[in-house]
């Protein structure tokens, strides 16, 4: 009876959370829908009901009286309203995002701070990140992805000039995009690492290593990328630059990204064993 209650109650909860954030979330899904950045989101969100689910016992646990919680809530409550006159979209995810924290503060006191540090870091992962910040973090990774290239495509033996975030090598210029900048394959692989970690490993310090491998991860990714491309036009002829053939050629790399990160994972895993 008790647990028909708790779901009855969280059920409850919830739709009073949809209706009253429904315009943030609306723009939320807007913006995962119109961003290959952040299309993974529609999974991660399951995944991070499925977390907090598992944890629900240290909710039943909690006997405070949450006075901390509702002060919280409201004065998120609060901010959100003030969010939907700014109209800054960042602004109105945060908030929205404040909000659930608080209400797991409220249910399950401030120990489940703890215990849901993961999800609670996923929800946050997951709010795009503002145009003016995502280009501030992005030429700089063009740029640095473009001089390791043209380090190693010299090892290899070809000419290359490069230009900012231009390469060129004989017959062909290839330009270090928004999209090679690695923030794709990095928002990607630190969620995924996040995942994994909370399945697979037990102790703080090794899930934080994983998710830090995560990001050499993603640029070493990037790297491989743009010098594949190179290498196939130099020495066979083939243009991966456009269509299908650069759409598989990201994927399989993005696949080795997954393998790579899998492997340090092995190894933390033996590691704690």
């Amino acid at each position: 009876m008790q647990n028909k209650k708790t779901i009855i109650l969280a059920l409850i909860a919830m739709t009073l959370f949809v209706i009253g954030y429904f315009p943030a979330l609306e723009l939320l899904v807007q913006k995962w829908s119109s961003s290959d950045d952040y299309s993974h989101a529609f999974l991660t969100v399951p995944i991070i009901v499925y977390m907090v689910w598992a944890k629900r016992a240290c909710f039943k646990e909690y006997t405070g009286r949450g006075y901390g919680g509702v002060l919280l809530v409201g004065l998120s409550v609060f901010l959100h309203i003030c969010a939907l006159k700014m109209e800054i979209p960042t602004v109105i995810f945060l908030v929205t995002a404040l909000t659930i924290v608080s209400v797991l503060v409220y249910l399950g006191g401030f120990s489940v701070l703890r215990e849901l540090t993961i999800p609670i870091l996923l929800i946050f992962i997951i709010i795009p990140i503002p145009n003016q910040l995502y280009s501030m973090v992005t030429l700089p990774l063009q740029l640095k992805i473009t001089q390791v290239n043209e380090f190693l495509i010299q090892l290899l033996g070809v000419s290359v000039y490069r230009e900012g975030n231009v390469l060129q090598i004989p017959g062909k210029s290839f330009q270090v995009v928004e999209a090679c900048s690695g923030m794709r394959s990095l928002i990607s692989l630190t969620t995924f690492s996040l995942v994994v970690s909370y399945f697979t490993l037990k102790k703080s310090k090794l899930k934080c290593l994983l998710f830090a491998s995560s990001l050499p991860i993603a640029f070493a990714v990037n790297v491989i990328r743009v010098l594949v491309l190179v290498v196939a036009f130099h020495f066979f002829k083939l243009d991966l630059t456009s269509g299908i053939e650069h759409t598989i050629t990201g994927l399989v790399i993005f696949m080795f990204g997954l393998v790579l990160l899998f492997a340090v994972q092995r190894m933390l895993e033996f590691w704690e064993k």
